[in-house]
């Protein structure tokens, strides 16, 4: 009975993240008004309070950004519709983040006319200072950076001079000054460092496919010459319509990254970095470790450690399909992505997108304890719902090299003090474990689980059902052993 008991335990650890990513918090509202498809999301932190804006698949027929705010670090979230009646159509391409007083700067895109900035100086409660960015109509995909009272945005213009645009405000939005900074077009990416340098990514289709990066150490005022970093193709499907770039710099080292087709005939998360500042770039390589199916909406992100993070959805399937699952996956460099740590699995299930539009993005953001995400999926069934998830800086960085190949420190986790129900977690690897628990005498008690784990699993266990005092659990594999003290109340 305890074997057949253990069997359905493991069995049903589908709906957990990857340790250690914290179980997934719905974001999106059960209230009446939200029946829309969430897609293309964005956020902040500042202290325990999130905030988050997003798209819909129904922005041309519904006037909506639904705007969700947390004042518990992420525990529970509430949605509110945000609609800016003196528009009245398309809400799209939002941007949200907080500056150095814990305001919240909004930006809102008008189907592909106009951009505003929206103040908030409570959360997101009441929102003022509604100001237009851009000078000339026509703008869409743009970026932004709020930097103290600076806030920069970045877009593509079409019409007269139609090109790359750049604004700049140094008055927490009150005003802007806009300009034509580069003659290209299509996907920008913008990022600051820590010294207040400015960095550009541009998937550009204007003179070929080909993927360009810009820098200004003068907050905008000028720009060096374009850097090429490489060509890029892209063929869209359910759930992705977008080869989105991002872009992350900390120190000497750039980071960009772009959804393409190129190498395996599949969505890829591409990326290429530079370590002289932007000055050079080397070739072009592939960020995630499955490269089967797809994978899309790559975003990167150096947190204030130096430690540089980038998600992704994943598909087994190509090509995507309406009855594709997607899961949002995540990798870890401790070298400002020389490497990569093996990807895990942020979301608590893998499930299809109910409409075709997920969104072009979806963000990650750091504070100095955590990793933040924001995605959406179509897990409840009835219609595309953000979630939230986080997990520590200090937990996502513990991994070392065995034989060259990526593996946790630590796959076995679990208490060292048992009393009553015990969770023992086991980590995904790629060689089939045994786990044993033994008695200080090194006498075996039993065996806990054998065999493969090409997902993470869940076991539950008893403290009474193991002697008090003193025991040790044990994992083996052929590439890795370990071992942990437990003291056992038995109770």
């Amino acid at each position: 009975m305890k074997r057949i008991f253990l069997f359905l335990l493991i069995s049903t650890i589908l709906v957990y993240a990857d340790a250690p990513w914290f179980s997934n918090v719905r974001v999106s509202t059960d209230e009446p008004w939200d029946t829309l498809n969430q897609g293309e999301s964005c956020f902040d932190v500042f202290g325990n309070t999130i905030v988050s804006v997003c798209n819909t698949a129904e922005r041309g027929p519904v006037v909506n950004a639904p705007y969700a705010y947390s004042f518990d670090g992420g525990q529970t979230f509430t949605q509110i519709p945000f609609i800016d009646s003196s528009v009245g159509y398309w809400h799209t391409d939002p941007v949200i983040a907080f500056d150095d007083s814990g305001h919240v700067h909004m930006l809102i895109q008008f189907s592909a006319d106009s951009m505003r900035h929206y103040l908030s100086r409570d959360g997101g409660l009441t929102w003022s200072d509604t100001t237009l960015i851009n000078s000339l109509e026509g703008a869409d995909k743009p970026w932004m950076v709020v930097n103290n009272n600076e806030i920069y945005v970045v877009w593509q213009h079409f019409g007269p001079q139609q090109g790359i645009w750049f604004a700049k405000s140094t008055d927490y939005g009150a005003t802007f000054y806009d300009t034509l900074i580069w003659d290209r077009m299509y996907i920008t990416a913008l990022c600051m460092d820590e010294n207040e340098n400015l960095h550009l990514a541009l998937v550009d289709y204007t003179t070929g496919l080909y993927v360009w990066y810009r820098k200004s150490t003068d907050k905008g005022e000028t720009w060096s010459d374009e850097v090429y970093l490489g060509d890029w193709d892209y063929t869209g499907g359910w759930g992705d319509r977008c080869p989105i770039n991002s872009i992350t710099a900390r120190g000497d080292v750039v980071f960009v990254t772009w959804v393409d087709v190129l190498t395996n005939g599949t969505w890829d998360i591409k990326a290429v970095r530079s370590t002289d500042g932007g000055t050079s770039f080397g070739a072009p390589f592939i960020v995630n470790d499955i490269t089967s199916g797809g994978q899309c909406k790559g975003w990167s992100h150096f947190d204030v450690y130096g430690g540089l993070h980038v998600i992704y959805y994943h598909t087994p399937d190509w090509p995507a399909i309406q009855q594709s699952p997607f899961s949002l996956r995540y990798q870890y460099s401790s070298d400002s992505g020389a490497t990569f740590y093996s990807s895990i699995r942020v979301s608590d299930t893998s499930a299809a997108s109910i409409d075709s539009f997920m969104g072009e993005y979806h963000v990650i953001q750091s504070d100095s304890q955590y990793l933040y995400a924001i995605w959406t999926d179509g897990r409840n069934g009835d219609d595309n719902d953000l979630y939230f998830s986080k997990a520590l800086l200090s937990e996502l960085s513990v991994e070392e090299i065995v034989n060259q190949v990526f593996e946790p420190r630590h796959i076995l986790r679990l208490p060292t003090i048992w009393n009553g129900n015990v969770t023992m977690k086991v980590i995904q690897h790629p060689n089939p474990i045994e786990i044993k628990a033994y008695d200080v005498s090194g006498r075996m008690i039993k065996q806990l689980y054998a065999g493969k784990v090409n997902i993470p699993v869940q076991i539950q266990l008893k403290s009474n059902d193991f002697p008090r005092g003193i025991i040790f659990i044990k994992l083996n594999s052929k590439d890795i052993t370990e071992v942990r003290k437990i003291i056992n109340l038995g109770k």
